[in-house]
C-alpha cells in the first residue's frame, strides 16, 4: 500500500516537473560567457538601463519583449545585475517590474558536474538577482517609513517594537542602524519614551538601549541601561566608554557601578586611567571608605600600578579602610 502511494506521488511529481524540464535548454558555460561579453548585448543593456533610470517601465518592457532568445535572458540578467551593482534606488514602478522578473523562468540551463553528482542551474539566473533587489527595496521602504515617522514625532516605540519575534528583531536592527541619521529633535522624542515614562513593563533589547544611549548621550538613557540586566552589550559599552575617555564617559563608568554585575569591570576600567582624573580619585576614595568595597577597589588600583597613591591615602585619609588597603601596598 505504501509502495503504491509512493509510486503515485513520484508519478505526480514527474508530471508536474516534466514541462519545465522539457522547456529548459542546455547551454555550455563557454557559450554563456560569450553571450555575457557580447558587445551588441552590452549596448542593448545600456539602453535598457537608461529606461530603468528614467522610470520608463513601459518602454523597458517593450524593448525586452522584442528581443529574441537567448538575447532576452542575457539582457534581463545583465540589466538586473547592473541595478544591483550600482545600488539603484527603485521607484514603485520599477519595483513592480523587478518583482515580475522573479516569476519568469530562465530558458537556459548549465549542467554542473562534481564528484559523483551533476545538476542543472540557470545559465542566466535573473530571478535570484530580482529577489535580492526586491528584498533591498522593501528594506529601503521600511527605513524611509521609520525615518519619516520619527521626524514627524509619530513613532511610538512600544507599539512599533511589537509583533512576532522576527518582526521585533528586524525593527530593532533598523532602529540601531538608522538612529544616527535622525535629527536631534526626533532623537530626543524617542529617548523621552524611555526616560520620562514607566517602561518597566516592556523594553527593547540591550543592544537597542545601548545604541540610543550612545547616539543621544543622554544621562537618563545610560541610567536606564545600568539598571538593566548586564550582558555582552552593556559590557562592550563600558569598554567603548573607556576608549573614548572624555569626562562624560568617565562619569558613565562611575555610574555603571550601581549594577552589581558591571561594577567589577567598571572599577577595573577606572583604575586603568593614568593619571587618575580628580573626579575619579574622589569616587574611588568614597568606595574605599566602605568596608564591602575597599578591598576590591584597592586590589584593582594596585594591579594598575597606583600603589604610591594608595600609600598616600592610608597615611592622610582617615575615612578609607586602611586595614583592607594595606595588604596591597607591598
Amino acid at each position: 500500500m505504501q509502495q503504491g502511494m509512493l509510486s503515485s506521488l513520484l508519478l505526480s511529481l514527474s508530471l508536474i516537473t516534466q514541462p519545465a524540464t522539457l522547456s529548459a535548454k542546455e547551454m555550455q558555460e563557454s557559450v554563456v560567457e560569450q553571450w555575457l561579453q557580447d558587445t551588441k548585448i552590452q549596448t542593448k543593456v545600456a539602453e535598457l538601463l537608461d529606461y530603468a533610470l528614467r522610470d520608463e517601465v513601459d518602454s523597458l518592457e517593450f524593448a525586452l519583449d522584442r528581443l529574441a532568445l537567448p538575447q532576452q535572458d542575457v539582457a534581463r540578467f545583465l540589466l538586473l545585475e547592473k541595478l544591483e551593482q550600482q545600488e539603484v534606488i527603485l521607484t514603485p514602478r520599477m519595483a513592480i517590474f523587478v518583482e515580475s522578473q522573479i516569476s519568469v523562468t530562465p530558458t537556459y540551463q548549465v549542467l554542473e558536474r562534481g564528484d559523483g553528482y551533476e545538476f542543472s542551474v540557470p545559465a542566466f539566473n535573473f530571478p535570484a538577482i530580482a529577489s535580492r533587489l526586491l528584498k533591498r527595496w522593501k528594506q529601503d521602504q521600511s527605513t524611509l517609513a521609520f525615518v519619516l515617522r520619527a521626524e514627524r514625532l509619530e513613532l511610538n516605540l512600544k507599539e512599533w517594537l511589537a509583533g512576532s519575534s522576527q518582526q521585533i528583531q528586524a525593527r530593532e536592527a533598523l532602529l540601531i542602524r538608522e538612529l544616527d541619521s535622525l535629527s536631534p529633535r526626533a532623537l530626543e522624542a524617542l529617548t523621552k519614551q524611555f526616560t520620562q515614562a514607566d517602561v518597566t513593563s516592556w523594553l527593547p533589547s540591550s543592544a537597542a538601549i545601548v545604541r540610543l544611549a550612545q547616539i543621544s548621550q543622554d544621562k537618563a538613557m545610560y541610567d536606564l541601561l545600568w539598571r538593566m540586566r548586564a550582558d555582552y552589550n552593556s559590557q562592550a559599552e563600558l569598554s567603548r566608554l573607556f576608549e573614548v575617555g572624555d569626562e562624560f564617559s568617565q562619569q558613565q563608568l562611575m555610574s555603571a557601578t550601581v549594577n552589581p554585575t558591571l561594577k567589577p569591570y567598571a572599577i577595573e576600567l577606572l583604575a586603568r586611567s593614568n593619571p587618575l582624573p580628580h573626579e575619579v580619585k574622589q569616587f574611588l576614595v568614597a568606595k574605599m571608605a566602605l568596608s564591602e568595597e575597599a578591598t576590591f577597589v584597592a586590589r584593582a588600583l594596585a594591579k594598575q600600578g597606583h600603589q604610591s597613591w594608595l600609600e598616600e591615602l592610608v597615611s592622610s585619609n582617615r575615612e578609607v579602610k586602611a586595614r583592607q588597603i594595606e595588604p596591597f601596598l607591598k
